[in-house]
């Protein structure tokens, strides 16, 4: 019997095979990536169908995708933990980069999406990250199936499997630094709360789309020197300018929502 084994202090795979609760998004039915227990197990590869992610208007980013991201999305911070996300709708549950499975040309897809249906996740029984599978998409199948590559080749991991181990250890490294920017930001009070409102064709009264925070750019050019030198000696300033500036795009998305040119979402 092997695992997938990773480098040491990394994730791993469960020697159970168990499923690991917690939230994670857009994920149904993660369970453990092990030698034994997906033996059988395959997962269809090439073009990629994004249509799990068809209803989420939110998705998480790490601060190395935001000068990339902020070309698209708004990107906002959300939740007690400051997450950054980017918007990808105006409804509760609509997504308007997906149409019929295939991603927006030319558009940022986020790691959180590329990464699917693999994701790291946290072993209830350990502190340990342990490589799981969704089983509740449909690009996992048989081995033997049409277009799809195993897990495993006996005991070993394939390439596949090693790829997307590396793929998600490299995306858990990127969550890291993000900790590490909303921290310091934090400390700075850089942030400022705000909400996203829209108006809907036909109707006079805006809706409320979102609470969230954003990066104060009034805040920033009024950091005494030393604290702005120290967020050009972490190399956060490209970071956080891309989040200022993506806050332009809230207009984008309300363009691409109604069809016209002429709607905005008011940021207040």
């Amino acid at each position: 019997m092997s695992e997938t084994k990773p480098k040491a202090k990394k994730g791993s795979a469960s020697t159970t095979g168990a499923k690991v609760r917690g939230s994670l998004p857009l994920y149904h039915d993660p369970r453990a990536v092990h030698s034994v227990t997906h033996r059988d197990v395959a997962v269809h590869v090439g073009p990629s169908d994004f249509s799990f992610a068809r209803k989420a208007p939110m998705v998480q980013i790490a601060v190395d995708e935001f000068e990339r991201a902020a070309l698209d999305y708004p990107i906002v911070f959300f939740g007690e933990d400051h997450q950054p996300y980017v918007v990808t709708g105006l409804d509760a549950e609509r997504n308007l980069f997906v149409a019929e499975g295939d991603y927006r040309p030319d558009a940022y897809v986020p790691a959180y999406l590329r990464r699917y249906p693999f994701v790291f996740a946290r072993d209830d029984d350990s502190d340990a990250l342990i490589l799981c599978l969704d089983h509740g998409s449909n690009r996992v199948a048989k081995v033997g199936d049409e277009g799809a590559v195993a897990l495993f080749d006996g005991d070993e991991p394939t390439v596949l499997t090693r790829q997307a181990l590396e793929f998600c250890e490299h995306y858990e490294a990127a969550q890291a630094r993000t900790r590490t920017l909303v921290r310091l930001l934090l400390e700075l009070e850089l942030f400022e709360a705000k909400q996203a409102r829209y108006t809907p064709p036909g109707e006079a009264t805006a809706n409320l789309l979102l609470e969230y925070r954003t990066i104060d750019r009034a805040r920033l050019d009024a950091l005494a020197q030393d604290d702005f030198l120290r967020l050009r000696e972490t190399g956060a300033l490209p970071s956080i300018f891309a989040q200022i500036a993506s806050q332009a795009n809230w207009d984008i998305l309300a363009v691409s929502r109604r069809g016209v040119e002429d709607q905005i979402v008011k940021a207040a």
